[in-house]
């Protein structure tokens, strides 16, 4: 783990162990009870991430929809790299990056509650020519940071549920 990630979780962990948090910051509320994850199609590092958010944020994650009151049933994630911009000598100078995932969220007994839904995130990265070990890193972390915001995107959408099916 990086210290980067290890200083964020730390802070985390100190905040919410005191209960701070800002006013009507409550990501996912307390009375959502157990959620499913179920997939076929995503990524596994992105359904490690949803699930770490998930447990950071005190929801019990479960293995079956049957055991659930809430499945987010994950139908599609999709990643793309295409190059953003040219340099002088007509090479790489920007890379753009797109992941996109579908979802959707259905009661214990499997009655979608929302269409189909896309989190979709778009990021560009700039390309070092002299030290592309540096430009790699630079793309996973900017992946990492995509996936966090896809996670977040559907935290907040798991945060209008209870006034949906109370």
């Amino acid at each position: 783990m990086t210290m980067q990630k290890l200083l964020l979780a730390a802070t985390i962990v100190l905040l919410s162990a005191c209960g701070w948090q800002l006013r009507d910051a409550q990501v996912v509320p307390s009375n959502i009870g157990s959620l499913h994850i179920a997939t076929q199609a995503a990524d596994n590092i992105f359904v490690s991430e949803l699930t770490r958010a998930l447990d950071v944020y005190g929801v019990d994650v479960v293995a079956t929809g049957a055991e659930a009151n809430y499945s987010v049933v994950i139908v599609d994630f999709r990643q793309n790299r295409r190059i953003g911009t040219l340099n002088a000598s007509a090479r790489a100078a920007e890379y753009q990056l797109n992941e996109d995932v579908d979802f959707l969220i259905t009661d214990s007994v499997g009655t979608p509650l929302t269409a189909l839904l896309t989190a979709s995130v778009e990021r560009s990265y700039e390309i070092e020519e002299s030290d592309i070990l540096s430009s790699d890193n630079e793309e996973r972390l900017v992946r990492m940071e995509m996936r966090e915001e896809i996670v977040r995107q559907i935290l907040n959408r798991l945060k209008v549920l209870p006034t949906q099916n109370p």
